[in-house]
């Protein structure tokens, strides 16, 4: 985006911006320095790629100011390093490298910035989380003057969201319209927010057929919080009746011997708040236990929650350990590794129910369990899942069914 004097001016636009990029893009020239400049410029969840790639060309001039983009999703992360592969090389542009990933704050610790463009995230606490971290991560350089234009459809925004960047900026604007979208517009970061903080929950769940407590912490905006969500108690509930029962293997889940060489493994495929994590680490002391997410909230928030875990436990009794990932579809993880696997699914791309969004978990499931290994998810009751699972997996049954929701289990043939 190039800087014009004009304060209405429309900035050039790229081929993949849609209308909230847009709104994004003009909001931020005309009522900032816009992007263009010397100083370096913070992108945050950049759903097309277009606020990245305005931002190098307007900054293309000035050799030292460079483009910070921070995903909070790992595939998403991985495609924009593929799609501007080149400026990253240039070292233009920067993001997360590796596969752990680095906290907002932390990211942009180092950047000389006046602007940060961003998506509104889905949820208020998702916001608070990455405008708190801006905010201090600003205090703490000195940089009083940088501002943040965050963007969504107008449908899901709220008042609520200008509170919460009220508390954390001194002065917040709606931009005017475009089409079905809007910006807010914060500015003057306060210099005395405090630190991002896990909320604090627990859930009781019966393991090996007695009653835990289970710690559960969350960041941002893990899906559920740091509370139980009703689908996953349910799993639980039937898991450990057939883990009790010892359906799950002569030798017993856990048990230091197993068919794979390393020892029993079950993973937590989409950890969330690590609730299914937790309870695998207690009832399968002796097994590999890896939980792995997408969403970077979902991956800290498991974490969380398995120190929170560690620390609980002070019975003299193995001390639980899980391994956490940051990825997609468990790509880190080598084919036939697993012995079970947990699966609480997303259906929801945005406020839309999209049934096959669980389509490339279940394939990913499937890669990874060594034959006679299990699958267990659980899904909305009316979506009807049973068959997609034995196509994609193997012979499924019900093993739990409420109103809500349904246990399946499936074994990889």
């Amino acid at each position: 985006m190039t800087q014009h004097p004009a304060p209405d001016a429309t900035p050039a636009e790229s081929s993949s911006a849609d209308q909230t990029d847009r709104v994004i893009l003009r909001t931020a020239q005309s009522e900032t320095s816009g992007p263009g400049g010397p100083r370096d410029v913070i992108v945050v969840d950049d759903a097309t790629g277009a606020l990245i790639a305005e931002s190098l060309d307007s900054m293309a001039e000035y050799e030292d100011a460079r483009v910070l983009s921070w995903s909070s999703s790992a595939a998403r992360n991985r495609e924009i390093a593929a799609q501007f592969a080149n400026a990253i090389e240039t070292g233009r542009l920067v993001v997360s490298d590796g596969q752990d990933p680095v906290p907002l704050e932390e990211f942009v610790a180092g950047a000389d910035a006046h602007l940060a463009l961003a998506r509104l995230p889905k949820s208020l606490a998702a916001l608070d989380d990455r405008a708190r971290r801006l905010a201090r991560a600003a205090a703490a350089a000195g940089r009083e003057d940088l501002e943040l234009v965050a963007g969504g459809r107008v449908k899901h925004m709220t008042r609520h969201q200008n509170d919460v960047l009220a508390g954390l900026f001194t002065e917040v604007r709606a931009s005017l319209g475009l089409g079905k979208s809007r910006a807010l517009r914060a500015s003057g970061p306060r210099p005395d927010v405090e630190r991002a903080t896990p909320a604090e929950g627990s859930a009781t769940v019966a393991v090996r057929g007695q009653e835990r407590e289970l710690p559960l912490r969350a960041v941002g905006g893990v899906f559920g919080g740091a509370s139980a969500d009703a689908g996953s108690l349910l799993l639980l509930d039937a898991l450990d009746r057939a883990l009790k029962a010892g359906e799950l293997g002569e030798s017993g889940p856990g048990a230091p011997a197993s068919e794979g060489p390393e020892g029993f493994c079950a993973v937590d495929l989409g950890s969330g708040n690590g609730l299914l994590t937790a309870y695998l680490a207690l009832a399968l002391p002796e097994a590999r236990v890896v939980a792995s997410d997408d969403d970077i909230d979902a991956v800290a928030s498991t974490r969380a929650t398995a120190d929170a875990l560690t620390g609980a436990e002070d019975s003299g009794a193995s001390t639980p350990t899980v391994e956490v990932t940051w990825d997609d579809a468990l790509s880190q993880l080598p084919d036939r590794s697993a012995d079970l696997v947990l699966l609480n699914p997303p259906f929801h791309d945005g406020t839309a129910i999209d049934a096959t969004l669980v389509h490339g978990l279940l394939d990913a499931a499937s890669r990874v369990l060594r034959p006679g290994g299990q699958l267990w998810m659980v899904h909305n009751s009316h979506l009807r899942y049973r068959a997609e699972l034995e196509r994609r997996v193997g012979p499924a049954r019900q093993r739990a069914r409420d109103r809500r929701f349904t246990v399946l289990s499936a074994e990889r043939v």
